[in-house]
């Protein structure tokens, strides 16, 4: 930039500076005493955001789009929701519009480059000159970071983790019960998960919701995943899955020493159903089966011995036909496999997207309660 370039800029900027000044002051004053003053933070956030995501699922990525904006007007910190932008964006083929909020979600805490370069929301953009460019920055970004952190290594540690329980409304400590414990989706929490309770009808169960052990993000974009990986480190991802499958069968154990159960079923929706199916599998003695929504089984996880001992499982499965976050072909085939190791599955498909609707949510509670 030579000297006068400089100035010019500086000028600019000071003119920039008088033109908030002058609009700052333009702005009628705040009474602070107002009781209406605040009224901005009654907005239903979460209700936008649930609109939001199921129009999305819905493929109305125009409307999504308006949503996810009109929520940020009120959270501009949420990283996933402008990343969840930039993925409407890319699936209308806006290219500009895809980077631009891409580089916003990274701005906003976003870092995950290696979803970023599988996810199939940008797939009509990702070789357009403009999306590749911001990707190949972000990318070498998150390398030059990481070799200024250094070598990450993983530690095993025991902690105590909350789980969050649900009992009948004429809860009876003498009587048995079924008892399930939920495990929520990739970047959610228990307390969201529990509420299933209300939508299966408030049933006659003990209802435990687990939290994943790894947190991630920040604020209301704070999550949780049932594993972790390590770019150092390939195995990490498969060693905290079983971490993680081991902790959920330590807390049937523990829970099942406390309540009195006449049986322990696993809920998992999402991220939570590949561990439902892995946790059971891995641990047939402990449950007596698997109710899972949206997910699928990684099938070479374990030996024909390991599928001969768990058999025994009770399946109930079901999946969107219009899933986006995970192909409805995945439960389908994880269905078919099960079967043809000899597991009894139930399977109830519908008509929608990545969710637990209602009505498979009751038909599944309905088809445990009647298992013998």
């Amino acid at each position: 930039m030579t000297p006068h370039t400089r100035y010019s800029a500086m000028l600019l900027t000071v003119a920039a500076v008088a033109a908030l000044v002058a609009f700052a002051w333009a702005q009628p004053a705040v009474n602070e005493l107002d009781p209406s003053v605040g009224d901005f933070l009654d907005f239903p956030l979460d209700s936008i955001g649930r609109a939001a995501n199921a129009a999305y699922q819905a493929a109305r990525y125009n409307e999504a789009a308006r949503l996810y904006l009109e929520a940020l007007e009120h959270d501009v910190t949420n990283s996933g929701d402008i990343y969840n932008l930039a993925c409407c964006y890319g699936l209308l083929k806006q290219d500009s519009l895809a980077t631009l909020y891409l580089r916003r979600a990274f701005r906003a805490g976003f870092d995950d480059i290696g979803h970023v370069k599988q996810d199939p929301d940008f797939d009509s953009v990702r070789t357009r000159p403009v999306f590749a460019s911001l990707v190949d920055s972000l990318a070498a970004h998150a390398e030059s970071a990481g070799a200024r952190a250094g070598m990450q290594v993983n530690i095993e540690a025991t902690c105590l983790v909350p789980g969050y329980v649900r009992l009948p409304a004429d809860y009876d400590s003498t009587r048995a019960y079924p008892l399930v414990i939920g495990l929520h989706g990739y970047g959610a929490n228990p307390k969201s998960f529990a509420r299933l309770y209300e939508r299966a009808g408030n049933p006659d169960i003990i209802y435990v919701c687990l939290q994943a052990p790894y947190a991630f993000g920040a604020g209301r974009d704070l999550g949780y995943s049932w594993s972790t990986w390590n770019r150092d480190d390939s195995t990490v991802d498969k060693r905290s899955a079983v971490l993680s499958s081991d902790y959920i069968a330590d807390a049937a154990r523990e829970l099942g020493a406390r309540y009195h159960t006449n049986g322990t079923w696993l809920l998992g929706f999402s991220q939570g159903c590949f561990m439902a199916y892995r946790t059971g599998i891995a641990h047939p003695d402990l449950f007596k089966g698997t109710i899972c929504f949206g997910g699928g089984l990684d099938t070479m996880s374990f030996s024909s011995a390991d599928y001969a001992a768990a058999k025994g499982l009770r399946v109930f499965a079901s999946h969107g036909k219009e899933d986006r976050m995970v192909e409805f072909k995945y439960g389908t085939s994880t269905r078919d496999f099960l079967k043809r190791k000899g597991f009894g599955v139930t399977w109830a498909e519908f008509k929608g997207g990545h969710t637990v609707p209602e009505q498979q949510l009751k038909q599944a509670v309905k088809w445990m309660l009647s298992a013998k």
